[in-house]
Parts: C-alpha cells; structure tokens; sequence
C-alpha cells in the first residue's frame, strides 16, 4: 500500500492481514497451495487443519511485512548498531521514517555503554538530531522488523487470528484441499500422497487377521505393520502413515486411539454397547419448565451428571474421584462428566479405546470412551469383583504409561451397615433398610444396593417412565425410610435413576413445578 510523504513522515500501516474483511474474504490459491504442500513435506507426516491454518496465516503475514520492507528498499534505514558517514541520507523508524542527512560523527561518552559513535542529522524540516551509531547492545531497532513501528495498533500473531478466523479459513482449506489429487487425507489430518506407500488388499486381508487375533483390538499400527511383514523400503514414519490411510479407507476397520497415535480395531468386533448407547443410559427429559434457585442450580452442579456438563468448564487435572449412580451401575459404565472429563478430555473422535489398570492387582482392562452417549464402557466386571454399589467413591489417575488411567474406589474393612436397598416387588420399585456388607466408602445420601439389577434393569425396559413418574413412585418409598419424613435431593436423584436415567436439574424441575412437594430447607424435601 503507498505511505504518500507528509512534511517529511509517512502515514500508519494498517495491514490487511489484520483485518476480519481480509480473512472473510480468504480463498486458498496457488500459491497458497504450494505453500501448504511444503509445509506437508516439511513436516515428515500428517498435518492437522488448523497446524496448516496458522502456518498459512504465519506465510501471509510474512508475506505483506516482505512486500511493505520492499517500499522502503531505496532507504537507509537507521539501525543504532550500523556505522554512518558524514552526508549519508537515513530514514528513522521511531520518527515514522522521517529523513535526514548525517552532517557529523564524533565519539560517544558512556563509560557504561562502552565504545559507540553519535551521529548529528539534519531533518528535513531543519531541525538536527543526535542519533546513536555502532551502538552493539540489544536494542528494538536493532531486532525487530522495523515496518512494526508504523502499525496503526499492535499485530495480532498468527495464533489469535486462527482463535478470531479460522473456522472459515479451515473450512476454505479442507475444501480446496478434497479437491486436490495431491493431497490425501488421513483421519483428521492431511499428507501429500505422492510420499505414501501403497497398500494392496493383501496386507489389509493380514492386517484383519491380526486384529482378529487380537480379539478385534486394538492394536497401534506399529504393532499391525510388524504383525503383516510390510515392505521395509521406506521410512517407518512413512509406512505408518501408508497404512493408516488404507485402514481409514475400508469399512472393515475402525480408529479408536485416544491420543493421536493411531489404534484400530475391527468394526464387527465391537461392543454393540459403544457403537449403540444402551437403553439404561438414554437420558429421558422433564417436561417440567420450573426456574430453579441457585441453591438448587448449585446443588445439581456438585452432582456432576455428565448431561449438565458444559465443555468449556473442564480444567485439567491429574486425579478425579466421582460417585457411581444407580444408572452406570446397572449398565456397567461410568459417567463421562465434568471431572471425569478433566483427566479425560473429549477426542474428536465418536469412540476410544483406553486402558484401566486395576490399583489392587495391577491388571489392565480395555474400556471404551463413548463420546455421543458421555460415558465410559466396560467397567461391570470390575465393579461386580469388587462389589461395588451405587453411591461408591470411584477413582481416576493417570498411568505411568501413555494413555492408561488407574482405576481404584475408597476402601476400606468388610463390615455389616444397615443401608438402602433397592427391590422390585410386582414390577414396582420400593425400597427398605436392611444389612448388607460395605467394603467400600460411599455417599450415605446416594447410596443404593440393588440386590437383582437384572430384574431391575427389565422391570426399566418393560415399563419406561418420565422423570415425575419416577419421582413420584419413588419419593413416598424413601419417605417410609426416613422417621421425620423428609428426603434430600441427592437421594432422590440416585433413587429415580435407578428407575430412569435423569439429570439433577431435571429431577429438582420436577420437584419444584409439582404442588405434591414442599422444599423444607437444605435441599430435603417433604410430601406436600
């Protein structure tokens, strides 16, 4: 863009890269093309969009500051640490590149600063100015890109201008990028199909029956390529990538790696449980549109169901404990909530595979991470071992390896507790106190015992419910349990989801919008 001479200065910059116009307008071209393919190359492997994105966005920026410095190629432009002579024409930077010629040069006198010169410039508005010349220390001038002293305000990185634009940028480029013939992608990244390797059925035939071998999975490719006896006549990264793209295009083969290693497995051989939420886990919703307090908002949030998790809350962390409702154990699952989430995070991806290792034994079992349904696969084996109940603490940590969690609950010694436990009685729930053995700590508002959770999990199928029937069959039941004849709320989130899967906002909707029932104080409530 032209900077017209005013009295000597040039006007700001405002660069187009900067702008939301330039980028709402962007369409990859040629050269932009180009520019990704190398970075591709560059990269030895898959390139994710928005690595692209940014790195395209760092290629233009650096492209505009090449083309304003180029303006300025028939100046000198003063830098402290160059030398200058009597009768050289200079443009300062700090001055908005006004000019001046050097009519003196003398020694400067800074026993701190040790030996530099200081220049005398006459402006060209007349006035003279001392500069400093020869000058080594670090210095802005000296380091910085000297077209940034004329910005109109500070330059956004490449980072934040992906952050602000780049939902449209990425958008632009993985359509221009689908319809090029050099370009391919595998899973969610992109790579230059001229460095793949082929894959013939053959080795895709093989890699079936090692999956296979493996109980369906799954399996890291390093360990399938070893399995098959694949060509060593390219780079391992290479034959990785190769294979990868072959087993992402056949229907036979499903990628279930947590992390961005790839692991695979065999699609027939999947639990119907991941590909499918299973019935005891679909959430059914209040009709109910009663507005609640924070008390009770608050309430409903210690809850932790996964349903109210909002994924922008989740910080991360190394070790979550979380209770165990009625609904994940009658499934065999765990709910995919907020703190789980935060040792766990959401992959972009509808299913993952992880191992759990016992904390007692040490023994590692595959579980499955279900995004769509929020919940974690694969654990009733575990809690029946350990009988574990309804309302048990259960633990999380990271492994020592990559992508494995420890799994482990509060213990403690086997002894007798009068608690709550949950029957059906001609196809209705009801509820009584009686002993069983606890070797586990448990919350005593949630926990439930449920002596035959198949005829419950049937009793659920046969006859399904909305959350106020739910509460309604329940909350007499628990009120015959408690002498003053109030019952918490936490309790009568745990007791309706042992009828149906609801979430704690829903449950208190119902409570409130319902004349049957009165909020005595401290979230317990009482038949009105």
């Amino acid at each position: 863009m032209p900077f017209p001479h005013r009295k000597g200065f040039l006007s700001v910059i405002h660069r187009q890269t900067q702008t939301p116009e330039y980028w709402a307008a962007f369409s990859p071209n040629a050269e932009d093309i180009n520019h990704i393919y190398s970075q591709i190359v560059e990269a030895g492997k898959p390139v994710s969009i928005q690595e692209l994105a940014v790195g395209l966005i760092r290629w233009r920026m650096e492209q505009e500051a090449a083309t304003l410095r180029q303006q300025f190629a028939n100046d000198k432009v003063y830098q402290p640490k160059q030398r200058y002579a009597v009768g050289e024409t200079l443009a300062f930077p700090a001055l908005r590149f006004a000019r001046g010629r050097v009519v003196n040069v003398r020694p400067g006198h800074n026993p701190e600063l040790g030996n530099f010169e200081v220049i005398e410039v006459e402006m060209t508005d007349g006035r003279r100015r001392q500069f400093a010349a020869a000058f080594t220390h670090p210095h802005r001038l000296n380091e910085e890109d000297f077209t940034r002293l004329l910005d109109a305000k500070p330059i956004l990185s490449a980072e934040a201008l992906y952050q602000a634009y780049g939902e449209h940028i990425a958008v632009a480029l993985n359509e221009a990028l689908a319809q090029n013939a050099e370009f391919v992608r595998v899973g969610d990244k992109w790579f230059v199909r001229e460095m793949m390797v082929e894959v013939g059925v053959g080795y895709l035939n093989l890699a079936e029956a090692a999956l296979d071998m493996a109980g369906g999975g799954p399996l890291k490719t390093s360990a399938i390529l070893h399995e098959i006896g694949f060509p060593q006549n390219a780079p391992p990264n290479v034959q990785q990538i190769s294979l990868n793209m072959a087993l992402y295009a056949d229907e036979r083969f499903d990628e279930v790696g947590y992390n961005d290693k790839p692991a695979w497995f065999l699609r027939r051989l999947e639990p119907p449980e991941v590909l499918q939420t299973p019935a005891l886990l679909t959430v059914v919703r209040s009709r109910a549109t009663a507005t609640l307090d924070d008390d009770l908002l608050r309430a409903a949030q210690e809850l932790d169901d996964e349903w109210e998790l909002e994924l922008g809350e989740v910080r991360p962390a190394e070790s979550v404990e979380v209770i165990l409702t009625p609904s994940h154990r009658l499934a065999g699952t765990l709910g995919w909530s907020c703190r789980v989430a935060s040792l766990l995070p959401y992959p972009n991806k509808p299913r993952a595979s992880v191992r759990f290792i016992d904390a007692e034994s040490g023994s590692a079992m595959v579980v499955w991470l279900v995004r769509d349904g929020r919940y974690v696969w694969g654990l009733r084996e575990w809690y029946d071992k350990n009988d574990l109940p309804a309302g048990a603490y259960i633990r999380l940590r990271r492994g020592d390896r990559e992508g494995t969690f420890v799994v482990d609950y509060r213990r403690r010694r086997p002894h007798r507790e009068w608690v709550r436990v949950a029957v059906m009685q001609n196809g209705r729930l009801g509820f009584e106190t009686a002993q069983r053995t606890l070797r586990c700590e448990v919350d005593d508002l949630m926990a439930v015992f449920m002596d035959n959770p198949p005829a419950i999990a049937e009793a659920r199928l046969n006859r399904p419910r909305d959350v106020a029937q739910a509460v309604r069959e329940v909350f007499p039941e628990l009120v015959r349990l408690n002498p003053q004849g109030n019952v918490h709320g936490r309790t009568l989130y745990a007791a309706a989801n042992v009828l149906v899967r609801c979430t704690p906002r829903d449950v208190f909707a119902t409570l409130v919008s319902s004349n049957a029932y009165v909020l005595v104080g401290d979230n317990y409530w009482r038949m009105a």
